[in-house]
């Protein structure tokens, strides 16, 4: 059972794993036998220097059984549903949403990203599925990774069928909780019901230390056998 840590722990070492970067925790949780946590390619971060490492608030969506327009709904059913989804948000989470592989409509969008970052404290977002209004997202600076762009709504095409529960994103299962880290090479998710997150966090940060090394030292000129022998990394 691996160690628990309090929000402000996990925070903490989360700010510690934005430092590195996905391969080398992709590296380390290899090394720990957990070979099957970077979600597929296709994930594009639309800030591309952005890098974010937070405890995953999980999203899930289906294709909406009924079209309805947004004018349709009662005020108090959409009133309620967004109380659910912000109200149970904590600073610092990443949202990652499941869209059960609906491609036709935004699963993400500019409101969304604000209500999130100003009302919840959210970190950023992943979405196994397109986003829309990413010019109006990137005036705000909200990192998101997604799978695609499409400019249609999601108001009658997608209904929101589930928070904090067990999600499939990007073929990885994410529980709540789990620690995602994402950047420029991908998204990784550390199951930290099965690891210590601490222990990940500090061999990560070996791993880029050394390949740092190596990396200085080959740049000198250095023996590529030699590195390799030093550091056990080129």
């Amino acid at each position: 059972m691996a160690p628990t840590y309090i929000h402000e722990q996990i925070l903490e070492l989360c700010s510690r794993l934005e430092k590195t970067y996905t391969p080398a925790v992709c590296d380390t949780l290899d090394e720990m036998g957990f070979m099957h946590q970077a979600m597929c390619s296709g994930f594009s971060p639309i800030i591309p220097q952005a890098a974010i490492a937070g405890p995953a608030f999980t999203m899930e969506e289906a294709k909406t059984r009924k079209s309805t327009r947004l004018k349709d709904y009662d005020p108090e059913f959409v009133a309620k549903v967004l109380a659910d989804l912000f109200g149970t948000m904590q600073k610092g989470q990443v949202a990652v949403v499941n869209t059960n592989a609906i491609y036709g409509a935004g699963a993400w969008g500019e409101l969304m990203s604000t209500t999130c970052k100003y009302y919840g404290g959210v970190k950023g977002a992943v979405v196994d599925g397109p986003i829309r209004d990413i010019g109006r997202i990137l005036d705000i600076e909200f990192p998101v990774w997604a799978r695609g762009n499409i400019p249609t709504d999601s108001i009658g095409r997608v209904d929101l069928v589930g928070i904090g529960g067990p999600i499939w994103c990007g073929g990885v299962r994410v529980n709540p909780g789990d620690i995602i880290f994402a950047d420029c090479d991908g998204v990784v998710v550390i199951p930290v019901k099965d690891v210590d997150l601490k222990e990940v966090v500090e061999k990560a940060e070996e791993v880029v230390r050394l390949e740092r090394r190596s990396r200085e030292e080959i740049r000198q000129g250095k023996s590529l056998l030699d590195v390799y022998k030093k550091y056990g990394k080129l």
